[in-house]
């Protein structure tokens, strides 16, 4: 079975982290996120991963070379202009010449569930679709599925006021595909999720909600990513360290990851956050619930908080950010 993975985007609201790498190449728990999606797709049996892409994205061309992965193929399908979900899947199924039964994955979703009931339980019902479905406490950020006693979907909701959703169950990012189905998505650039989905829905087609137990997340934006760093490093019950970090015994590291060639100098502390290559925090400083791109500089004793910087940046020894600031690459903070 094949898998087509979504990674055209141009990961706008993970801006500034975006503009230096591409949004699946951010680090999770020290390594590319498509790293996870790849690893997951191979664990269940999938045999190839069809990329779907867009133009200038040469960081992920070389980071994922086509040929082989382990168990798993990796092709690439180039789009000449955006397509959007829709198009974009039409046009790796036509290009890759997908066959057969395949999975749809959002690149910016992180996932780990068992797929076999999931595949098991689209077969018994015969649907035509199904969505992977997960429930979470803030459904208003997301796009709703509406559910029956058959696991049937019977409506959508997109990101209903808070309060308002119809259930606590969203659209996971994962879906299965029947391959007749293609033909039925409309032409040009559109999203499957207003398009194809409502409209089979509304016919009253087989459309399977799968609800699934496990560990999911939406790294769209740099709150999501946040907190999915701190939970693996939860359930990991200490910080992930790269093993070439360097990390003074009087300084205090905490729910974090720190990557490659980081260091952190006596006195500092760096709790719930993440920081990714040669990131250096010195003495004194704090860095609390914020996100470090590569080669940030935190100056003696200067506190961040809940704080984004792009790669390249840096503060000064003693100054202060607020909750939410935004520090663009390269920019210097005094």
């Amino acid at each position: 079975m094949d898998a087509i993975i979504l990674v055209g985007g141009q990961g706008s609201r993970l801006r500034p982290l975006t503009l230096t790498r591409h949004k699946s190449l951010i680090p999770v728990a020290n390594r590319p996120a498509l790293d996870h999606l790849l690893d997951w797709l191979g664990g269940h049996g999938v045999e190839r991963a069809v990329l779907a892409m867009g133009q200038r994205q040469d960081d992920l061309v070389e980071a994922y070379p086509e040929g082989e992965r382990g168990s798993l193929a990796i092709a690439h399908v180039v789009e000449r202009e955006r397509l959007e979900s829709g198009g974009a899947i039409r046009n790796a199924v036509q290009s890759a010449e997908v066959e057969g039964r395949f999975l749809v994955l959002n690149g910016d979703v992180y996932v780990d569930f068992d797929l076999g009931p999931a595949l098991a339980a689209h077969d018994e019902a015969g649907a035509r679709l199904t969505l992977a479905l997960c429930r979470v406490a803030n459904p208003s950020a997301f796009g709703v599925a509406v559910v029956d006693g058959d696991r049937r979907i019977t409506g959508f909701v997109e990101k209903p006021p808070p309060g308002t959703a119809p259930s606590d169950l969203v659209n996971a990012g994962v879906w299965v595909f029947e391959p007749d189905l293609v033909g039925e998505i409309p032409a040009g650039a559109v999203r499957v999720e207003e398009t194809l989905f409502p409209s089979l829905v509304g016919r009253g087609e087989n459309v399977l909600g799968y609800r699934f137990e496990g560990l999911w997340a939406d790294l769209g934006t740099p709150g999501r990513y946040l907190e999915l760093s701190q939970e693996l490093a939860s359930r990991a019950g200490a910080s992930l360290v790269a093993e070439d970090a360097e990390v003074a015994a009087e300084a205090r590291v905490a729910s974090s990851s720190l990557g490659p060639g980081c260091g952190v100098e006596g006195g500092a502390s760096v709790t719930g956050s993440v920081l990714w290559e040669d990131v250096r925090v010195e003495a004194g400083a704090d860095v609390h619930d914020s996100i470090l791109a590569d080669g940030v500089t935190i100056g003696t004793r200067a506190v961040v908080r809940g704080a984004v910087l792009g790669r390249g940046a840096s503060v000064a020894g003693g100054v202060r950010l607020r909750p939410g600031e935004i520090v663009e690459p390269g920019e210097r903070r005094e």
